[in-house]
């Protein structure tokens, strides 16, 4: 039996606190993650930092930094709560009945109507668990699997980070959203020419599909006209509706047919997107995430296929 005298008394409380700066780099934005007091965050990292001897962060005025320990630590610290995240949920199913917590980190318009529609067949099944959905940016997808904070990611396949994998990867294609009056509508399949003068409503500037859309209308000589800017695709599609502008959307954030006064129309060329479902490689699937994915899946495959919209 290993000799256990000299093993700090680390609790996860410690580790996820450590972690969570390690992350964020500010005491101010890990403390609001964790939902705990900046002094409460500040005396966990002090004691962590006493109970192993040695300092994991240099604290300057504004930022917060890690020390030759803390690199080393930190991602042994992540891996020590994935592996008792994952062995807790194994004992929890022991009785049959799901139990426990599962995290997912997803890009906006996957989480928009995808997500939703998977979300209600797996509480069906499983309504002892809790689930929480993490939205955000294609960076911080990645980022919260990276670190352990998500069970596994929607998100980008492109320049994964290291220790990531992703499967079920899909060239997402993206439309062209209309007013239903709009003079494009018409078009079988308007062009980027065609609609570069037309006044855009479009996600943030930092958003993945921007600046693919950016990158591919630059390429070919066109600029977009981002005269909104909005991070909710309901209000995208609102505003598009109410006749403010057109859009560029991947084929998962669609709405139900009429749900909105728009008409939809394949973009020519096609822009597309690489995205899958993100995970650690050195990590298995829990059994709250098999169960999870084994309904997503399919509904994630069909959703950002290519498919024919009529207006």
């Amino acid at each position: 039996m290993a000799h256990l005298d000299n093993v700090p008394n680390l609790t996860p409380k410690h580790l996820r606190a450590v972690v969570a700066l390690a992350r964020y780099g500010s005491f101010v934005a890990a403390a609001s993650s964790l939902r705990i007091s900046q002094p409460g965050l500040s005396r966990i990292i002090q004691q962590s930092e006493a109970m192993l001897g040695v300092k994991l962060f240099a604290r300057g005025t504004r930022s917060v930094a890690q020390t030759e320990a803390g690199r080393t630590f930190i991602p042994a610290a992540e891996r020590m709560l994935g592996e008792l995240q994952q062995q807790t949920q194994k004992a929890r199913t022991l009785d049959g009945e799901m139990r426990g917590q599962l995290i997912i980190a997803s890009l906006m318009s996957i989480s928009h109507h995808v997500l939703p529609a998977a979300l209600v067949a797996f509480r069906r099944k499983h309504p002892k668990m809790f689930v929480e959905i993490k939205e955000g940016l294609a960076s911080g997808v990645q980022e919260d699997v990276r670190s352990g904070i998500a069970d596994f990611g929607i998100g980008s396949a492109i320049g994964l980070s290291e220790g990531l994998v992703a499967d079920s990867v899909v060239n997402e294609p993206c439309y062209v959203v209309l007013p239903r009056r709009h003079r494009l509508s018409r078009m079988e399949s308007p062009t980027l020419k065609d609609i570069a003068d037309e006044p855009m409503i479009s996600m943030p500037s930092d958003s993945g599909l921007r600046r693919t859309l950016d990158v591919f209308a630059g390429e070919r000589g066109v600029v977009l006209d981002h005269s909104i800017v909005i991070n909710q695709f309901g209000s995208l599609f609102d505003f598009i509706g109410r006749g403010l502008g057109i859009s560029i959307v991947p084929a998962s954030a669609l709405p139900p047919s009429r749900a909105f006064p728009i008409v939809v129309k394949p973009l020519r060329p096609a822009i597309t997107r690489r995205i899958g479902i993100i995970r650690l490689s050195e990590r298995s699937p829990t059994p709250a995430s098999e169960a999870f994915l084994a309904i997503f899946r399919p509904r994630f495959l069909a959703a950002t296929g290519p498919r024919r919209m009529a207006g």
